[in-house]
């Protein structure tokens, strides 16, 4: 037996599958690959396949994690071959290493979530007027937002210590910006509440769905320093 922690990509179609749908997607996958899974036990036995933060429907990502259980002695190489060959295009394994049981979990400790947010330059705005826009958000204190707390009431939430970082790379006939935001079991900025914030902010008036999400990887802190959960 061993455990595995494998890195992979959610791109083109496959952005629109659930998190559900890519559980069972990478199951039938393993069955495809015939590489057996370890399962728990009791009167419903699940395999034991544990997952980083989910990633929403509709984002691209190069950067989503899991951990599974084999009950086969595969090499790292032979594992990855067999399963991009039987993966859909748009979902492809990038990197596995093996861990042991002591390891921390997925969930447990990835904190960050770097992102790219990409949109069409309605008004032809410059580079200026972004960036002096986004440095007046970071320089606040306090960004609130409202929204639905778990009994269905409104509430006002300061979202600022959930951004870590956000700037503007590009402003041509797009408008690209990059953050880092609280994306785990501690602490998560949904981007579907940070989106409509960075329309607000820089005066955009666009459908925040026609807003291109790219996750690019998850982190840990580690010695005060993001680094990849492998």
């Amino acid at each position: 037996m061993k455990i595995i922690r494998t890195k992979f990509n959610k791109e083109k179609d496959m952005i629109y599958i659930s998190h559900l749908d890519l559980q069972k997607l990478l199951q039938r996958a393993f069955r495809r690959a015939q590489i057996d899974l370890v399962y728990s036990q009791g009167f419903n036995p699940h395999p034991k396949i544990s997952y980083g933060n989910a990633l929403a429907l509709g984002t691209e990502s190069y950067g989503e994690y899991f951990d599974v259980e084999i009950a086969c002695d595969i090499q790292i190489d032979e594992y990855i071959k067999r399963m991009n060959e039987t993966l859909p295009e748009g979902i492809k394994f990038l990197k596995a290493i093996e861990i042991d049981a002591k390891t921390e979990s997925l969930s447990s400790i990835i904190e960050y979530g770097k992102y790219r947010f990409i949109m069409d330059n309605e008004k032809s705005f410059d580079y200026n007027y972004i960036f002096d826009k986004v440095k007046e958000f970071m320089g606040k204190e306090e960004i609130i937002i409202t929204k639905k707390n778990k009994k269905g009431k409104l509430v006002e939430v300061n979202i600022r210590e959930l951004i870590k970082e956000f700037k503007v790379s590009k402003v041509d006939e797009k408008i690209v910006f990059e953050a880092t935001l609280s994306t785990g079991s501690k602490a998560n900025l949904n981007t579907n509440i940070f989106i409509p914030k960075i329309l607000e902010v820089i005066n955009l008036d666009i459908d925040p769905l026609d807003v291109d999400i790219i996750r690019e990887d998850l982190y840990k802190v580690e010695n005060d320093k993001l680094v990849t959960p492998m």
